[in-house]
């Protein structure tokens, strides 16, 4: 039953990233292109906090509380115990330095993302930003220049900041949806790069 089960749980998470691997070819070229149909990008606050790199760090979080149980509960040599404690007390720590790092960041990102919707119009080959208190209609163009900040690490979080040629900006984290469909609508776009250990849009 045990081996049913841990069968079922990798090759469900794989069959699942297939499937969105799949679902999102679909959407994105061809006939069901966004530069083709029209399309509206949202994510509700589920969504966004259960997507697999919050999965991830859900799953290595409870590592540091048995890190930290270990600790108490190792039996060792009367030489190496201490050694022992204090290793697993840094590992913990590794753990929970890391997860709150990230967590930190991504509720960060969510202020940025939350209530924000990307339609495309292909029609008249224009972007539609719809803003908590505004909209903002995007043409070839109007973007003059963008700036991404990111920290280029394994587990990439960026944000991207927007200067438009009438003077306004406006910035989208990484994690909006469809915000690729604005480099693939406006190509002409002039990109700076920007490293930051810690991205935090302020």
């Amino acid at each position: 039953m045990d081996t049913f089960l841990i069968f079922v749980f990798v090759f469900g998470i794989f069959g699942w990233c297939i499937w969105k691997l799949l679902n999102y070819t679909k959407n994105t070229i061809g006939d069901n292109s966004p530069l083709k149909v029209v399309r509206v990008y949202q994510i509700s606050e589920l969504g966004y906090f259960l997507k697999l790199e919050n999965l991830i760090i859900y799953y290595i979080l409870p590592l540091g509380f048995m890190f930290i149980k270990a600790a108490f509960t190792v039996v060792s040599s009367d030489i190496s115990l201490p050694l022992t404690r204090l290793l697993l007390f840094g590992l913990s720590s590794m753990v929970f330095s890391a997860c709150a790092l990230y967590l930190i960041l991504d509720i960060n990102h969510w202020k940025y993302v939350r209530n924000v919707t990307l339609e495309t119009n292909p029609t008249a080959h224009e972007l539609y930003l719809h803003f908590p208190d505004y909209t903002l209609t995007l043409r070839d163009g109007d973007i003059e220049r963008v700036i991404i900040t990111s920290n280029e690490a394994k587990m990439r979080i960026s944000y991207l900041t927007y200067f438009l040629k009438n003077g306004e900006q406006f910035i989208l984290s990484d994690r909006t949806p469809g915000i690729e469909v604005i480099h693939e609508y406006f190509k002409k776009i002039l990109i700076e790069y920007r490293k930051e250990r810690f991205p935090y849009i302020k």
